[in-house]
């Protein structure tokens, strides 16, 4: 009787290891498969934008790898005029007027609303109120796209047409003046139309050896 007993203790004994093997399987398996899971569905996040070619000798403009091949172009064209001893001030003024449009108009490559283009061509006291405004208007409805994986169409400059350029006085705040401030009429064309703005005036104003962007309304 009592080895019955024993046999049936060992059986019962054996069941119960078999039954922990079979539940700790059971429980890797599982394991595994989210694991698996969540690193093949883990989404990439977008590269930063990094700074690849700059001007300095004062003037203090970057470029930066997400650019359109168009703002690289304009970019280009800006730094060789800027490194001559001589600067033709009002190719200056509209290479940068058609710079800060394409930056600032082309939605396409902005990672969510905060990636404002164009504000390193504002005058520095205004640049953050500048870019507050654009978050609240133009920007507002641009999707995040920090995965890359937006679908949402957005726009993108593809020329820039200086209709006229013309010096003139400006007044700053009631306080700077200057007489020879810069107003440059564009166009815009766009990749596809979408419905966004195609023409603006532009104003720059003298600031050291910089042109800054002071104003900017719809033609």
């Amino acid at each position: 009787m009592a080895t019955k007993t024993r046999t049936k203790k060992r059986k019962l004994k054996k069941k119960r290891i078999l039954i922990a093997l079979l539940v700790v399987i059971v429980l890797i398996a599982i394991g595994g498969f989210g694991v698996y899971y969540v690193t093949s569905n883990k989404k990439e996040v977008r590269a930063v934008a990094t700074v690849t070619d700059e001007i300095g000798n004062g003037y203090n403009y970057t470029i930066t790898d997400d650019a359109t091949d168009y703002s690289k172009e304009l970019f280009a064209d800006l730094k060789k005029e800027l490194s001559k001893d001589q600067v033709d001030e009002e190719k200056y003024a509209t290479l940068e007027t058609q710079l800060f449009i394409s930056e600032f108009f082309t939605l396409a490559n902005k990672i969510n609303r905060n990636d404002v283009g164009g504000v390193q061509f504002i005058y520095a006291d205004y640049q953050e109120s500048f870019q507050k405004e654009a978050m609240e208007h133009l920007y507002h409805y641009v999707e995040n796209d920090l995965y890359g994986d937006r679908e949402q169409e957005l726009p993108e400059i593809v020329n820039v047409d200086v209709i006229n350029v013309k010096q003139k006085e400006y007044t700053l705040n009631d306080i700077t003046t200057d007489e020879e401030a810069y107003y440059v009429d564009v166009t815009m064309n766009y990749a596809k139309d979408l419905g966004y703005q195609k023409s603006a005036t532009v104003v720059l104003m003298h600031n050291e050896k910089r042109l800054d962007i002071v104003k900017m309304t719809e033609k």
